[in-house]
């Protein structure tokens, strides 16, 4: 605060000094994938999904004395975060999609864990086999009722409490995680079969052998036919040469 008091040239500087409570650590935060809706067969191996699986995903951290918060959470087809290619379905720590059963936020922002619930899906393209998913969180140093986002108006009230958040975001991944056809007996049968274009290739060949059998087969009939008593004589003939000869 700077004043001038009574006009007179002179410079008065009142000078606080406040005191912030702030609190520094290390804290874990891994994400985890679950096969059943109460979080308890954790994937211990690279899951195989159908796209009408769920993926059920935990977020924890550790120590557990705070809070944590998804922000932000999208998937692309590598390990890459930054991906041109991205799906998001949680920003700003609600859902985006909304009204949607293929999505539920179970929980997020009420203490040490935050989990939700995602129907498997697939990136369009046949190079895209993999899903990778990521999340940013942040460590919330508050009461729950403070930490929990307020979803029911969208975006406006989860902003403010952003901006407010002393501390930095971090991002957490999870992959690869591959599709599996829905149908494995067809695809054990289609695995033993050629391929349309190498099939057809085969097939082309053996008709051009069975052609080229037949007329060589017709051409040889046909010479059998045209000469037989010179062919006959010709085979007395050595008989007779070789009888002599022994």
């Amino acid at each position: 605060m700077v004043q001038q008091p009574n006009g007179e040239n002179k410079i008065s500087v009142d000078i606080r000094t406040i005191t912030l409570n702030t609190e520094d650590g290390n804290f874990s935060v891994s994400m985890m994938l679950y096969k059943d809706p109460n979080f308890e067969d954790m994937w211990t191996t690279v899951p195989f999904l159908t796209l009408e699986d769920n993926i059920f995903v935990k977020v924890n951290m550790v120590p557990g004395h705070l809070i944590i918060q998804l922000e932000n959470c999208w998937s692309t087809p590598t390990k890459n975060p930054s991906h041109a290619v991205q799906y998001s379905f949680i920003e700003d720590s609600c859902s985006q999609v909304v009204k949607d059963e293929t999505l539920s936020v179970i929980m997020n922002g009420e203490g040490a864990e935050a989990m939700f619930r995602i129907q498997m899906f697939k990136f369009v393209g046949i190079s895209y086999n993999d899903i990778f998913l990521h999340c940013t969180v942040q460590i919330c140093h508050s009461r729950a009722t403070v930490c929990k986002p307020n979803c029911t108006n969208y975006g406006r009230i989860t902003r403010n409490k952003r901006e407010t958040t002393p501390f930095p975001t971090h991002t957490v991944s999870y992959g690869p995680i591959k599709r599996k056809l829905e149908d494995d007996g067809e695809a054990n049968i289609n695995k033993g079969k050629l391929p349309a274009v190498e099939t057809l290739i085969l097939g082309g060949l053996l008709m051009a052998f069975l052609v080229i059998t037949g007329v060589f087969g017709t051409l040889l009939l046909q010479s059998r036919r045209a000469y037989p008593p010179m062919q006959a004589q010709l085979t007395m003939s050595h008989f007779h040469n070789s009888e002599v000869a022994s």
